[in-house]
């Protein structure tokens, strides 16, 4: 038989560089994890991720990429363009008369120019890209140690929380995670065995008023039983008296009766 499928939620986290890891762990993962656990992972991920990080050079090598990507090609056209020798072509005339047309290298140099763009895209921006690409790698690979130890202790066939890293971006100053985890049963007081929050299910203060209010049943719970005399609206408490007619014809009209002359 198939498990039931369990919607899941998700968790976006953001780690800043220069800030500690938050202490406080979100209400939905305080079932799976402690405080502890939740800032030593932070923590590590922080450790690792940071090495990929560096906004400040990112930034440099950026500003400095784009101005090579216009700079070199338009430069090597114009350089090419001057010193690549001229062909000559002769051209006839209908009169009969040859002309001599110098022909500059427009191709040569627009391929040269071509050439040094594709270059620059691979030399500069692909070994950055790279270098961006193994960060996210490396930190996933520890994340999916986290989920393995979650795994374990939770047992075989448990759902556990699912934490992945997203591509850093450029100049970013953030790790950015995505924790997925199974989403809890709503909090709902009309669904029986629903987990309630902890100041949902706690009695109310005044005693004399705890039997106006029902009590939470945990999942395979009977129904608890009202004392008697407390209006609880239900059809075991509250008795409807049955409908039953009038019991005279005081107010109902009868044809054998005479009627009153009026004068108008």
């Amino acid at each position: 038989m198939a498990a039931p499928y369990t919607p899941i939620q998700n968790i976006a986290l953001r780690l800043p560089l220069n800030q500690p890891p938050t202490e406080t762990v979100p209400y939905d993962l305080q079932r799976y994890y402690s405080r502890d656990v939740w800032v030593a992972r932070q923590r590590a991920v922080l450790t690792k991720g940071s090495r990929y990080l560096k906004p400040r050079f990112e930034i440099i090598f950026c500003v400095f990429m784009l101005l090579a990507l216009i700079a070199v090609p338009v430069t090597i056209y114009n350089v090419l363009l001057n010193v690549l020798p001229k062909q000559k072509h002769v051209v006839h005339l209908i009169n009969g008369e040859s002309i001599t047309v110098d022909e500059e290298q427009f191709y040569a140099a627009r391929a040269a120019s071509a050439g040094a763009f594709l270059g620059i895209m691979l030399l500069g921006w692909l070994p950055f890209f790279l270098w961006k690409a193994n960060g996210k790698r490396q930190v996933n690979n520890m994340l999916r140690k986290f989920s393995a130890e979650d795994a374990a202790v939770a047992g075989p066939g448990a759902q556990t929380p699912q934490w992945s890293m997203k591509m850093p971006g450029i100049g970013s100053k953030a790790i950015h995670l995505i924790i997925s985890y199974p989403r809890p049963i709503a909090a709902t007081a009309y669904a029986p065995g629903a987990q309630l929050p902890p100041y949902l299910v706690n009695p109310p203060s005044d005693a004399a008023a705890g039997g106006f209010y029902a009590p939470y049943m945990a999942p395979g719970q009977a129904p608890a039983t009202h004392p008697a005399g407390i209006p609880l609206y239900n059809q075991n408490d509250e008795k409807i008296p049955d409908y039953s007619g009038p019991t005279s014809d005081l107010y109902l009209p009868h044809e054998k009766e005479g009627f009153e002359d009026v004068k108008v």
